[in-house]
């Protein structure tokens, strides 16, 4: 999980930007063109991918993710063009998409559901301290005279995460018989089809507040609060430290059966926060509000990304359906910013603020109908 969130902060977001807008002089629209089609494939490639898994031996399928990030990354050196670039993306973002398939199921098959979420609280942070770690590497290469070290980096990123990935799968089996169940252990409860599309549905509600949540905050703390983007990162350390330590004891308290009921009762204090937001004017007073927006989202992602797993590996096609929950998660990553946008530049961020409070609000009434239909 660490390699591929380096290898995918350093080439998709970090230093591709600077390659882009500096070494190719490509235009300024040219980083979000490359960030779209990242998520688009990444959005198509879920689906295709999580049915494959249940039919295609792990050693293929980790080919087929090998293949797919080393043809992007030399399709970018081999080029040296910025249209290459976005050519090279496509090709990256769908091996990093079938590799995240992989690896969650590896997990949801190490793991039993009352420790998935420990488990996922753990994944979070792994995954923040490896976007760092990409943005560092990014800042260091930007200073050296010979752009290609960066993409050549992450070549050898993607090899050595798909050596990884083989310890992960030892017997070469399809990726959904990892762990067979001892004999003697009831098989789980198959999920039916209403349920996955209820935990599906929450699901993209959750992507959807958050990336909204992301789109809105820049506008309104540059615009609306007038902070610099440093001052702003010192105030919301707080934040930061609150939503790390929410997703570790949520991860730890969390029990199958009891998740989306946990998660209604986070988003009714993050939907609180976002309220009063709204009305915040003063610098400190949104570093306060900030603490438990942070709580809400911090200790709601590992407890979502547990479901993930419930949902999967209660159904023979683990697969299929992983792979139909990261098409809804990446739907949500999707519309969330794109609907945030279309509010913002009809009405005002502080009305954005408003509706993404409303929002959070309905996810709360989604949660509780989740909890009492779906035992998650």
């Amino acid at each position: 999980m660490f390699s591929i969130d380096v290898m995918t902060a350093l080439v998709g977001i970090a230093f591709g930007n600077s390659y882009l807008i500096e070494t190719r002089h490509a235009p300024a629209s040219y980083p979000a063109y490359a960030l779209g089609i990242y998520g688009l494939v990444k959005l198509l490639t879920a689906p295709a991918g999580g049915w494959l898994l249940d039919r295609v031996r792990v050693v293929l399928t980790i080919g087929l993710v090998y293949a797919s990030e080393a043809t992007g990354l030399l399709i970018i050196l081999v080029t040296g063009t910025a249209n290459g670039f976005l050519v090279g993306v496509a090709f990256l973002s769908a091996g990093v998409a079938l590799a995240w398939l992989l690896v969650f199921h590896a997990l949801g098959d190490a793991f039993e559901a009352d420790v998935r979420a420990s488990a996922t609280a753990y994944v979070g942070l792994v995954s923040a301290g490896a976007t760092g770690a990409g943005f560092g590497l990014a800042a260091v290469l930007g200073q050296i005279d010979f752009w290609q070290s960066a993409f050549l980096l992450a070549l050898g990123l993607a090899t050595g995460t798909a050596l990884l990935m083989l310890r992960l799968h030892p017997r070469g089996g399809r990726a959904g018989f990892g762990r067979q169940q001892p004999k003697s252990a009831p098989a789980p409860p198959s999920i039916g089809h209403r349920k996955q599309l209820v935990a599906g549905v929450v699901i993209f509600a959750h992507f959807f507040a958050v990336t909204a949540t992301i789109a809105v905050f820049g506008p309104f703390v540059l615009r609306s609060l007038h902070l610099s983007l440093l001052r702003a990162g010192i105030l919301l350390l707080p934040a930061s430290g609150a939503a790390a330590l929410s997703m570790l004891l949520m991860g730890r308290i969390s029990r199958h059966g009891k998740r989306f009921g946990q998660v209604a009762a986070l988003y009714a204090l993050g939907a609180a926060a976002i309220l009063a937001a709204a009305f915040v004017h003063q610098a400190w007073l949104f570093a306060f509000v900030a603490i438990p927006l942070a709580v809400a989202i911090g200790g709601a992602q590992p407890l979502l990304n547990a479901s993930v797993l419930d949902v999967s590996h209660a159904n023979e096609s683990r697969g299929a359906v992983l792979g139909w929950l990261f098409f809804a998660e990446g739907l949500g990553s999707v519309a969330g910013p794109l609907l945030i946008g279309l509010v913002i530049s009809t009405a005002s961020i502080r009305d954005a603020v408003l509706a993404l409070s409303l929002l959070e609000g309905a996810i709360v009434v989604l949660a509780l109908y989740a909890a009492r239909t779906t035992r998650i």
